[in-house]
């Protein structure tokens, strides 16, 4: 009976850790056109991880750097943190509403190579250098904070620069 209730705990368990593994925090985006009105509404931008479906690298960023990231809660006032996946051929709704592919995404950043990051407004626009592939752990964070730092800035100087506008257009009236 025992060993009968140590079978079925380790089997519990392996099961367990295989649905941990298989889980991530890190959303696959579908509809980027309300991800879009939430970040505008929010100031927050986007890190967009471009990756393939069998790409190990791709699997090794978001374990390692970008889920934790999610479920640490550190970035939510700062940016969201979305995947897309290159080669899936299901369509999308794209910044502006249109439906694409997810390829066409990919393509208008340039991305041939997963994983791929890309650091973009709340209008679909790059706002930080793109980050390519990842060879270590170690330091990537480091990189990745420094352009979540630039794509922040760049966000807040538009959204100071856009005030600033309007008040000059008021004063114009």
């Amino acid at each position: 009976m025992k060993f009968f209730i140590s079978c079925l705990l380790v089997i519990f368990f392996i099961g367990a850790s295989n649905a941990a593994e298989e889980s991530s925090a890190l959303i696959e985006e579908s509809d980027f056109q309300s991800l879009s009105a939430n970040m505008k509404e929010k100031k927050l931008g986007l890190v967009l991880m471009l990756h393939a479906e069998n790409c190990p690298y791709c699997a090794l960023m978001e374990r390692e750097i970008l889920s934790p990231m999610v479920v640490s809660g550190d970035y939510d006032k700062r940016v969201v943190i979305r995947k897309l996946q290159i080669d899936d051929s299901r369509n999308i709704k794209d910044f502006d509403g249109s439906t694409v592919e997810p390829s066409d995404i990919s393509n208008r950043f340039g991305a041939t190579v997963t994983p791929t990051l890309v650091f973009l407004d709340y209008h679909g626009k790059k706002k930080a250098e793109t980050m390519v592939g990842i060879n270590t752990v170690d330091y990537f964070g480091v990189y990745l904070d420094r352009e979540i730092d630039k794509l922040v800035a760049n966000i807040k100087k538009e959204i100071a620069d856009n005030s600033a506008m309007k008040k000059i257009e008021k004063v114009e009236k």
